[in-house]
């Protein structure tokens, strides 16, 4: 049975998490999703900055990043501001930049603009060429295996999983230097890529799961 508890622990953080913040938080959630997902291979790694996660050797590191469209990180900053902000006047300002967005403030929190699957698949693979770049510095300061985690802050809409898969080696064909695997984290779930055999699989997390890993990933960035 689904325990909303720590949905409602989340709730009790007094401030919202600021653009800094979040990347922060999504690059500890990313972490505690592959420890419950795959247990002992993942504790010896840590949160770092340039890979922002890697193993204690740094023979390993992965990317974190997360797929969002420039639309929704300007609703999502300014949202931010907008519960932050004491001035009724710059409030309403927020309010306004939001809506421009494609946003709606609501009484109980935030709405985005209604997406389709295509501009979906598109949101992720701008996830991933926006860390390409990275592979050549990674690989010229030692790491032997390198990966990429995309973040999604919600159910993506239903997609094959072999059509998943092409939509990634679309953008990964582009690029003659390739991570040796991705995941593809979201809420309740995790894709795992490994790009070099060409295999993916999928992981189920429970929804009450997901929440403590949420919870705990906010714990840790408030620290």
């Amino acid at each position: 049975m689904y325990d909303g508890d720590y949905i409602e622990r989340l709730l009790l953080f007094e401030k919202p998490l600021t653009s800094r913040f979040r990347k922060k938080y999504v690059e500890f959630l990313a972490l505690e999703i592959l420890q419950y997902c795959y247990g002992d291979f993942y504790k010896k790694f840590n949160v770092y900055d340039s890979p922002d996660l890697c193993d204690k050797e740094r023979v390993v590191g992965i990317e974190v990043t997360e797929a969002v469209t420039i639309e929704e990180a300007q609703i999502k900053s300014e949202f931010v501001k907008y519960r932050l902000e004491n001035d009724n006047s710059k409030k309403e300002r927020r309010r306004q930049i939001i809506e421009n967005n494609g946003g709606r403030v609501e009484k109980f929190g935030l709405s985005y603009p209604v997406k389709n699957s295509k501009s979906e698949i598109v949101t992720f693979q701008n996830a991933i060429r926006k860390k390409m770049e990275k592979l050549s510095l990674y690989r010229c300061r030692g790491f032997k295996t390198l990966g990429l985690f995309i973040f999604y802050d919600e159910p993506p809409i239903p997609i094959k999983i072999e059509l998943l898969k092409e939509c990634f080696d679309q953008v990964l064909n582009e690029y003659n230097d390739k991570y040796d695997f991705l995941y593809f984290g979201y809420s309740c779930g995790l894709v795992y890529y490994d790009i070099v055999n060409s295999d993916i699989q999928v992981k189920i997390i429970d929804r009450s799961d997901y929440d403590k890993l949420m919870y705990a990933a906010r714990v840790k960035t408030d620290i």
